[in-house]
C-alpha cells in the first residue's frame, strides 16, 4: 500500500458476474459491497459484563440495481430463479429454471457471484466472491403512463449467500 496515494476509490467502474442470471450482468447500474458484522459474546460476573469478540460473521445481503431490458428478459430471469428456489405453487417447480447456462445440474439453485472493483486507471484491484448465492428480493418496477421521457425502468435485486472472500488482484 502506497501511503502517498491519496486518490479516492473509483465507484463508477465495476463488473459483476451472476452465473444463474447472465442477462442481468450487463444491465447492472449499481451494486453495494455487503456489510459484515461480528457478533459478540458476553462474559459476566457479579460486577461487570465484559464483551468479547463473537464467533460468527453476519453478512448483509448483496444489493444491486439494474435496468430492465425491453423484453423484460433480465427481470424474468431473476423472477424464475426465485421461483425455482422457493417453489411458490408446487414442489415440482423446485430447481426448474428456464435455462441451463452455468449450471452443474438441473436442481442447482445457488451459484457463486463475483464482483470486480477497479482503480482509477480501470485496472481490477479487488475481487469479491460470494459463495452459495440465491435471490431473496426482486424490487418493484414502476410503470407510469405520465412519464414522457425515455427513462428505462430500474429494478433492484437482493442476494443472500453463505460467506464471501476478498482477494487482491495483482
Amino acid at each position: 500500500m502506497d501511503p502517498a496515494n491519496v486518490n479516492f476509490m473509483n465507484t463508477q467502474v465495476f463488473q459483476i458476474d451472476i452465473p444463474l442470471a447472465p442477462s442481468v450482468n450487463e444491465w447492472v447500474q449499481s451494486v453495494s459491497v455487503p456489510g459484515v458484522t461480528l457478533g459478540e459474546a458476553s462474559i459476566e460476573n457479579q460486577l461487570i459484563r465484559q464483551p468479547e469478540p463473537g464467533d460468527k460473521l453476519i453478512f448483509s445481503p448483496l444489493s444491486f440495481s439494474f435496468l430492465v431490458d425491453e423484453e423484460m428478459k433480465n427481470w424474468k430471469e431473476m423472477f424464475d430463479w426465485m421461483s425455482a428456489a422457493g417453489f411458490p405453487i408446487s414442489l415440482s417447480q423446485y430447481g426448474v429454471m428456464p435455462h441451463k447456462v452455468n449450471r452443474q445440474s438441473d436442481r442447482e439453485v445457488t451459484c457463486d457471484i463475483s464482483l470486480l472493483v477497479f482503480n482509477n486507471q480501470t485496472k481490477p484491484i479487488l475481487k469479491f466472491t460470494m459463495f452459495g448465492c440465491f435471490p431473496i428480493a426482486l424490487g418493484d418496477m414502476p410503470l407510469n403512463t405520465a412519464d414522457t421521457g425515455a427513462q428505462p425502468p430500474v429494478c433492484t435485486g437482493d442476494m443472500m449467500y453463505r460467506n464471501f472472500i476478498v482477494e487482491p488482484i495483482i
